[in-house]
C-alpha cells in the first residue's frame, strides 16, 4: 500500500542535497583536531560547513558551535550563561521542553502566553523589573505545536531595556528549531543573542545541531574534555553531520 510521510514538524526526510553532502563526508577519515592530511582534510570540511551555516543564519564563522542537536544547544544555552554569570533563567510557558526543563532546574519562572500561544510581553517586562537577579531570557522563534511566530522583537526591546546595569546582565535565547525550515532565520532572530537549530528539522540528519553565541559571550560548558568547538562542546566533531547540516540549510 503506498504511504506519505506527514511528519515533518517532528522529523524531517533527509533531502538529496544533504544525503549526497553526508555520504561524501562519511569517507572522511581524520580527526578534524590532529594535524596530518587526514586530519586537515575534515577540518577543513568542517570549516566550510561552519561558513555555510553562518552566512544562512547571518553571523559570523566563530559564533557558530554544533552541538548534537536541538536539546543540546538549548541546554547549553541556560545551562551554559547561567553557569557562567550566574542569576536565573525565564522563559515563555510554551517553550519545548528542551528549553522549559534547563530553566526550571536553575530555579527560573515561565511568563504567560496568550490565547494565540504568543508570549505576554507585559508579563515579561514586569517580571524582569521585579527580577533583577535574571540573567537569560529564552522565547522560542516559532512554536513547535501551534506554528505561533514569537514577537522576538518586542521581546528585545524589553530586554535591553532593562538590561543596564543588572548584577549578571541579560542574554536573550530562541529556540528556532521549528523555525528554520519555514523562516528567514537572519532576519527574524536578529535581535538575539543566542540561536538554537537542529539538523533533522530542516531536511539534515538527526545527531546534529548548532548554538549560535557570540565567541565573546562567556558559556560554561556541558561536557569537559577536548577544546573542540573553541571550548563550548567539547568531543571529535561530527563533521560529515555538519556538512549534510549545512547542505540542507
Amino acid at each position: 500500500m503506498p504511504s506519505a510521510y506527514l511528519d515533518h514538524a517532528a522529523s524531517t526526510p533527509l533531502r538529496p542535497e544533504a544525503r549526497a553532502a553526508l555520504d561524501d563526508a562519511l569517507e572522511l577519515v581524520g580527526n578534524p583536531s590532529g594535524h596530518h592530511a587526514w586530519a586537515r582534510a575534515a577540518r577543513r570540511r568542517l570549516d566550510d560547513a561552519r561558513d555555510q551555516v553562518a552566512a544562512v543564519l547571518g553571523v559570523a564563522p566563530a559564533s557558530v558551535t554544533f552541538t548534537s542537536g536541538g536539546t543540546e544547544a538549548d541546554n547549553l544555552a541556560v545551562a551554559g550563561v547561567v553557569g557562567a554569570r550566574g542569576g536565573t533563567p525565564v522563559c515563555s510557558a510554551v517553550e519545548h521542553h528542551a528549553v522549559l526543563a534547563p530553566v526550571l532546574a536553575a530555579g527560573g519562572m515561565t511568563v504567560a502566553v496568550d490565547e494565540a500561544g504568543a508570549v505576554r510581553v507585559d508579563e515579561l517586562a514586569n517580571a524582569l523589573r521585579d527580577r533583577p537577579e535574571v540573567s537569560l531570557v529564552s522565547v522560542m522563534t516559532a512554536n513547535n505545536e501551534l506554528g505561533t511566530v514569537q514577537p522576538l522583537d518586542a521581546v528585545a526591546e524589553v530586554v535591553a531595556a532593562v538590561r543596564p546595569g543588572r548584577p549578571h546582565g541579560l542574554v536573550l535565547h530562541t529556540d528556532a528549531v521549528a523555525a528554520a525550515a519555514w523562516l528567514d532565520l537572519a532576519a527574524q532572530c536578529r535581535a538575539a543573542d543566542l540561536v538554537s537549530i537542529s539538523g533533522h528539522k530542516v531536511g539534515g540528519p538527526k545527531g546534529i545541531g548548532v548554538l549560535v553565541a557570540p565567541p565573546e559571550l562567556a558559556i560554561t560548558p556541558l561536557l569537559r574534555g577536548g577544546g573542540q568547538e573553541r571550548e563550548r562542546r567539547p568531543g571529535t566533531p561530527n563533521v560529515a553531520g555538519a556538512v549534510a547540516l549545512a547542505a540542507a540549510l
